[in-house]
């Protein structure tokens, strides 16, 4: 998967999420942890799916195998916003914010062309 075509897919969870849509949103980004095992941002994404769909235990495990993944592999730990969220979901109080698009933190995608002459 190119690039482009993943920030189209993360641009698309964070819709569903915004739509309250979480199921739809769990299932893509499942799919988009697979083939991105450490892309940070999708493992957020579906730790936020999770959580928003009251699967508080599912999403926190996303995180412990992320951390364990990074640490062995890599040598590094999540992001602070990573572990912010974690945190945040371990406390079991949220703020809106690390369930919403918003919360998310990625490379801005290109505006569209204006549709205007």
């Amino acid at each position: 998967m190119n690039e482009a075509h993943l920030a189209a897919c993360e641009v698309r969870v964070d819709a569903l999420l915004s739509a309250g849509r979480f199921q739809e949103a769990v299932g893509d980004a499942v799919a988009l942890v697979e083939e991105h095992p450490y892309h940070e941002n999708v493992h957020a994404q579906l730790m936020r799916a999770l959580y928003a769909s009251g699967r508080r235990a599912a999403a926190l495990e996303v995180y412990q195998s992320l951390r364990r993944r990074m640490s062995d592999d890599l040598g590094i730990t999540p992001s602070p916003t990573t572990r912010s969220l974690h945190h945040a979901m371990l406390q079991d109080r949220p703020a809106q914010r690390y369930l919403s698009a918003a919360g998310a933190v990625r490379c801005p995608c290109p505006a569209p062309p204006s549709a205007a002459p």
